[in-house]
């Protein structure tokens, strides 16, 4: 199976055949995936925001569940997702961007030396 026939395979997925995973069709979890990218990759050039990078990357990775119906492949899928929620977690409390205070004062040491 090429790429392109697996998009089209899985577009004609019917809701009734997975509705354990997701309670939304395919056509809309790639819209939602495609919005979030662009939300969380924006937002991040704007803040710099190391969280909203490890969204950005996150939440395309769920659309990997459509490919297979493999346990093993939805677990690990699963397992990868809650260690990037995790960090993103951390990363959020932990790790503080510069400010704009903390910015011009290391231009400055910058341009003394």
């Amino acid at each position: 199976m090429n790429l392109t026939n697996m998009f089209t395979c899985l577009a004609q997925i019917s809701d009734a055949e997975n509705p354990t995973i997701f309670p939304f069709p395919f056509s809309m979890h790639i819209a939602l995936a495609v919005i979030s990218v662009i939300f969380f990759s924006y937002r991040f050039a704007v803040q710099k925001k190391p969280f909203q990078l490890i969204f950005a990357i996150a939440v395309p990775l769920s659309l990997l569940l459509w490919i297979s119906n493999n346990k093993t492949l939805f677990y690990s899928i699963g397992i990868i997702e809650l260690v990037l929620i995790v960090t993103a977690l951390f990363t959020s409390i932990f790790v503080k961007p510069k400010t704009a205070e903390e910015n011009t004062s290391s231009d400055k040491k910058d341009k003394e030396d």
